[in-house]
């Protein structure tokens, strides 16, 4: 059985380093792991809708894009698969669920407080693209703990390799992490 799981979260919350940790240590462990995440699947522009769909056209593409990834990797090993991606609805994780067929797929949602997300924001984001998740936050405010979409939730508010390890625990992916 291959495993995927999904880290999800508002934009800043630490999706895409989480994940690679999470990867570097089902490597060391001797897991052969693809980590992937999906807004390196959709650089493409403008949308051939003119915009008016854009948000579902690179959900979409995201969507077919790691299905193919994911089948490149399966080819030559891989059999757990870690992706940072923003999932916000339950009609979300189902395509992306669809598009990784016979994989076991868990969501974790990864949260921290409003100070932590700006400020990592602020290192890596700047002009229009700072202001633009700035506002995202402001409008929809640190998303609650739990949306029905994951499986479980964990703070990333401390050093990536200790969130990393309870991932992996809390999912059942290895029994611990030395």
């Amino acid at each position: 059985m291959h495993q995927a799981m999904f880290l999800t979260g508002v934009a800043g919350v630490g999706k895409s380093r989480v994940a690679e940790a999470v990867g570097k240590l089902l490597t060391t462990a001797g897991h052969v792991v693809a980590v992937v995440d999906t807004d390196m699947l959709a650089q493409f522009g403008p949308p051939p809708d003119g915009g008016r769909l854009s948000g579902r056209f690179y959900d979409e593409l995201k969507c077919r894009n790691l299905a193919a990834v994911w089948a490149n990797y399966t080819a030559v090993g891989a059999r757990y698969l870690v992706v940072a991606a923003v999932i916000d609805s339950l009609t979300q994780r189902e395509q992306y669920a669809a598009s990784l067929a016979g994989c076991e797929v868990r969501v974790v949602r990864l949260i921290a407080d409003r100070e932590t997300v700006v400020s990592r924001l602020r290192q890596r984001d700047s002009g229009s693209k700072l202001e633009r998740h700035l506002r995202a936050l402001d409008e929809r405010g640190i998303v609650p703990n739990t949306t029905g979409v994951e499986d479980f939730t964990v703070r990333n508010d401390r050093p990536t390799a200790d969130v990393a390890a309870e991932i992996l625990v809390r999912a059942g992916w290895v029994n611990r992490v030395t």
